[in-house]
């Protein structure tokens, strides 16, 4: 049963989210992303359903597919969150917001990453002033973007990665990697140059729902890291009151990349901020459910081989499958074990987040 929540691919998930959303009594609205297209030129569309009045004082947001083909996971919450009966579950004062499949492209593209080669939540900076630098990626860029994909080439590239993961620290090699950086276009984590087209959306869907609410509450859903199948909660905001408030809702299971506890490095330009620059910080309670799938060098092996092919490989080939293929397997389980697992862990956070909202005068 929980397996028929999930999907094969965008646009049957955006079906059957379409479909569930208005069997629930949603209000619907669909934004064209205009810059971006589906593998074979389709329109892509990033879907908002609402639930219950939205000048009710309270809001839960809900997104998937931040990080684009992770949307398999959050999608399919989605899905089921409609189907079994969830939004109903909100208390009168309370309105939920579904976002659906926010970085579209990415979704329906197996990429993790925008039409502009950005990871969405790194790009929520003030792209008006200096970049936060990462000398670190600099370091190391060539090594993961290597310009063959050989496998003398990779062994080599892998051996200055482990060079440099013994020089630093295992710590020092995440954070270069992952934490986002804004000096390579073409190179993995990229935060933009600009506001990407997810960017601007989620901003502006911000300040149509969550302006002048007694409080907001934020579910983001992730996938690739941490043990498989298990949601790790990760903060996804400001880290005073907010951390404490999360312990509280969520019976002290949340983590924090600022005081070590998060698998996460510390990252730049989180979606977070979508929220902390129109909204203030004691208003927002915000996490992101970080599910676990495989190992993590596989992982970050997926993500190096999709940004290659990305520039490198022709659409159709043996290669280009090969890299999709790595890139969908190693942000989405697809069993029935993995999916049982994040449908528990979804259910179980949706329910403290209405509990820690009814504890909010």
């Amino acid at each position: 049963m929980v397996a028929e929540y999930f999907s094969n691919d965008y646009f049957q998930a955006r079906a059957k989210f379409l479909d569930a959303a208005s069997a629930a009594g949603g209000v619907v609205e669909s934004h064209l992303n205009p810059n971006g297209a589906g593998p074979d030129g389709e329109a892509i569309y990033t879907d908002v359903a609402v639930f219950g009045d939205p000048t009710l004082p309270k809001v839960v947001m809900i997104i998937s597919a931040t990080h684009g083909n992770e949307g398999f996971c959050g999608s399919g919450c989605q899905v089921a969150y409609l189907q079994e009966g969830w939004v109903d579950k909100r208390a009168p004062d309370t309105c939920v917001v579904m976002v659906h499949a926010l970085n579209c492209y990415g979704f329906a593209n197996i990429r993790r990453v925008t039409e502009d080669n950005a990871d969405l939540n790194r790009n929520f900076v003030d792209h008006t002033k200096a970049y936060p630098d990462n000398k670190g990626y600099r370091d190391i860029h060539h090594l993961l973007v290597p310009q063959d994909w050989t496998t003398e080439t990779l062994k080599q590239a892998n051996r200055g990665l482990a060079i440099y993961r013994s020089e630093h620290s295992p710590e020092a090699l995440q954070r270069a990697i992952s934490g986002g950086q804004y000096s390579h276009p073409q190179g993995v984590f990229f935060g933009g140059n600009k506001p990407c087209w997810s960017n601007t959306l989620l901003r502006t869907l911000v300040n149509q729902y969550c302006l002048d609410k007694a409080h907001v509450a934020l579910i983001d859903f992730h996938t690739g890291l941490g043990p498989a199948g298990y949601g790790e909660l990760i903060l996804n905001g400001d880290f005073g009151d907010s951390y404490e408030r999360a312990q509280q809702w969520y019976n002290h299971e949340v983590t924090s990349f600022q005081d070590g506890s998060s698998t996460s490095a510390e990252l730049t330009g989180m979606i977070c901020y979508a929220f902390l620059d129109a909204i203030p910080a004691d208003r927002l309670t915000g996490i992101a459910v970080e599910y676990g799938t495989v190992e993590g060098k596989e992982v970050i092996y997926a993500m190096r081989f999709d940004n290659w092919i990305s520039q490198f490989e022709k659409p159709g080939t043996a290669r280009w499958h090969e890299g999709k293929k790595a890139m969908r397997d190693a942000l989405y389980c697809d069993n029935d074990e993995w999916k049982g697992k994040v449908w528990a862990r979804a259910q179980w956070v949706l329910t403290h987040t209405y509990q820690g909202l009814g504890s909010i005068n």
